[in-house]
């Protein structure tokens, strides 16, 4: 029997949007001694970390200069990916995009556990300070994204990328990555003796739905605000 090929149809992809900060070099230099200072003051709080230190979920709301400029180009940049998935950017102009974001400092053995983020649009993470692959063995500090499907029977034999069921990425210092927050992922230990630095982030969407869906959204947001991981 004879067939032609069609094509190979890629239902529900998960977006992973990635950004390179402009001067971020210069910034995160800034940033880091910014956030010694924080840490010297604030406990930090407890959520998805170990062994590693979380401020308040502060971080678009503080007036330190790089905190400020980073939160803005975070801020630009998410409304950026927004536009560039959608298939009627028109309609943004109809809604308004909120965000809450937090600092994560992972030390040596410091890692985050499995989580994602439910409530929000984008979740995200900035790059601030990365352990050097030489300084470690494996994948130092990576995210790996985890694929919540079950595997198809079969999955060891046949090697394909879409049954992966987990995706590490490394990147670079000064990249932000933006990510649907229902995308589960956990931060690998950072076995390196220099600590690993981000900015966490959630970005909500409102607007453009019936006034009982857009306070549904409004609760759900505030909720997530208070505790951003699941």
């Amino acid at each position: 029997m004879s067939f032609d090929f069609n094509t190979i149809h890629l239902l529900f992809p998960t977006p992973v949007v990635s950004y390179k900060i402009h001067d971020s070099e210069r910034l995160n230099m800034e940033l880091l001694k910014e956030i010694d200072a924080r840490q010297a003051s604030e406990l930090g709080i407890k959520r998805s970390n170990r062994l590693g230190w979380h401020s308040e979920s502060d971080f678009f709301q503080r007036k330190e200069p790089a905190h400020n400029t980073i939160a803005r180009a975070i801020r630009d940049a998410a409304v950026n990916a927004t536009k560039r998935i959608t298939g009627n950017p028109k309609e943004l102009e109809k809604g308004r995009l909120t965000l809450t974001g937090w600092v994560n400092v992972n030390p040596t053995g410091g890692h985050n556990a499995p989580h994602d983020h439910p409530g929000s649009f984008w979740s995200g993470c900035y790059y601030v300070s990365m352990p050097k692959p030489d300084e470690e063995e494996g994948r130092p500090s990576a995210i790996s994204f985890i694929d919540h499907r079950s595997a198809p029977a079969g999955q060891p034999l046949v090697k394909a990328p879409y049954l992966n069921g987990s995706m590490p990425m490394r990147p670079e210092e000064g990249t932000l990555l933006l990510f649907p927050s229902t995308a589960k992922h956990w931060v690998e230990p950072n076995m390196a003796k220099t600590s690993r630095v981000t900015v966490a982030l959630n970005a909500f969407v409102f607007g453009g739905l019936p006034p009982h869906v857009q306070q549904a959204q409004k609760e759900a947001a505030e909720k997530a605000a208070k505790d951003p991981e699941k």
